[in-house]
């Protein structure tokens, strides 16, 4: 490519689809159950208690997912042969079998614990060949304490994976490589007070040449102060910076205004974590976020944002989980292109058995495309609708083996053709672990 990315490469590229920021599953990658690791990492600042008496352990797996579905590209129905716009042997449906093998450790040195998991998998397409790829994911995380009062974790996770065709028009196999370090300490104050700040760093890399102007480079910190009125309850407020920033070659040229999606953002939140009943609690923030570009001669943006999730566990097994939210977004492997989401879900849980769980997703979205997106530079007003329902249910018979069946539906109506898709994805899964 030359100094400026054509306006032709970047219609091809830029597309956005399922309405979450972070990809969990897609239709190549193994589902998030194989992951068998959680962490506080995303949940807050308060990090699970220590529990040095369950020792140091090891586990190792092997897994197999088989997946069909019904529009690999993510393409709309009338949008005509899709084996002249992709390639000869380019087929809308497919087959994807997922072969893995991982495993999970956690051990202690003295207060200390940590946690690692790998996983490596391969990825084959019964129709489109072309995709078949390998796949992985490490995680390594350090929970740490000094004293009674201060505590914190470092983490540090590495994903190569195929880019989701919802969120590029890169029909070819553009394999990513993301590396997120991130850390949070908090201090205790007394009884009601604590403080807290962290700082990560993420690179994304793209293997295909047509998408590597959209390789990202993202630093962030945060601080914050949260008051306690007991044990459930808490009441804070946090300050966010956040700089993002694209090869120096990520340069357009549009009507002759130049642009670079290069940013500086600040946003301020008030969060609340509240218990309603003994059967309730709401988790809830919002604030006020400024993102300004830095060589760019159009307006930056501002705007408030909010998130509000209720849980309700009506009985002891079944849950209700209901989230209403208006925020700025942008996915990963695309940052380029970001919009105003507004939308809401409701996620019901069935545990019917210690041994099988049901969960249920319904979610809508609106997405609003602003002016500064470069997908709306080069094609125009852009906003999109996405209603997402997935069920999803889990068969544990014995600790070592979980089976895993999930159908989703998904349909993403646009005011542009090319943003329109309609897909079904149903997968099958088996994993067995050795303790």
């Amino acid at each position: 490519m030359g100094d400026n990315v054509t306006v032709q490469g970047a219609i091809l590229h830029h597309v956005n689809g399922v309405a979450r920021i972070l990809k969990v599953t897609c239709c190549w990658t193994i589902p998030a159950w194989f992951g068998l690791a959680g962490s506080w990492a995303h949940a807050g600042v308060a990090p699970p208690p220590l529990q040095p008496a369950d020792g140091n352990t090891y586990d190792f797996y092997v897994a197999d997912q088989e997946q069909y579905d019904s529009n690999i590209y993510r393409l709309p129905s009338d949008f005509g042969n899709i084996a002249t716009l992709v390639s000869p042997n380019a087929s809308r449906s497919d087959y994807i079998n997922t072969a893995s093998l991982g495993g999970d450790a956690q051990w202690f040195l003295g207060r200390q614990m940590f946690t690692l998991n790998a996983r490596a998998d391969y990825n084959r397409f019964g129709n489109n060949d072309d995709l078949n790829n390998t796949s992985g994911y490490a995680n390594l995380i350090w929970h740490w304490e000094v004293g009674s009062h201060l505590f914190g974790f470092v983490q540090a996770d590495y994903t190569h994976a195929l880019a989701s065709f919802a969120e590029t028009r890169d029909f070819g196999r553009d394999l990513t490589d993301s590396e997120h370090v991130f850390g949070k300490g908090r201090y205790q104050i007394g009884p009601h007070w604590a403080v807290y700040g962290g700082a990560s760093g993420t690179n994304l890399t793209h293997n295909a040449d047509l998408a590597k102007f959209d390789n990202f480079r993202l630093r962030e910190g945060d601080v914050g102060i949260e008051y306690a009125t007991s044990v459930d309850d808490t009441f804070g407020f946090q300050y966010r910076y956040a700089d993002g920033r694209f090869p120096s070659s990520n340069l357009f040229t549009i009507n002759g205004v130049s642009f670079t999606p290069n940013f500086k953002e600040d946003n301020i939140r008030f969060i609340t974590k509240y218990v309603l009943s003994e059967k309730t609690q709401l988790d809830a923030y919002a604030g006020y976020y400024k993102r300004r570009f830095t060589e760019t001669s159009l307006g930056a943006f501002s705007g408030d944002f909010w998130r509000v999730t209720l849980t309700w566990q009506p009985t002891e097994k079944t849950q209700l989980i209901f989230a209403g939210w208006h925020e700025l977004h942008a996915y990963l492997v695309s940052e380029s292109d970001y919009f105003v989401s507004k939308g809401g879900s409701i996620s019901p849980v069935w545990n019917v058995t210690e041994k099988i769980k049901l969960d249920f997703l319904l979610s809508y979205e609106d997405q609003a495309y602003k002016s500064q997106s470069l997908a709306v530079l080069t094609l125009g007003s852009l906003s999109a609708k996405v209603a997402t329902e997935q069920v999803d249910l889990n068969y544990s018979p014995r600790s070592s083996w979980i089976f895993s069946l999930s159908v989703r539906h998904q349909r993403r109506n646009a005011n542009q053709q090319f943003f329109r898709f309609d897909d079904q994805l149903a997968t099958a899964g088996v994993l067995y672990k050795v303790h």
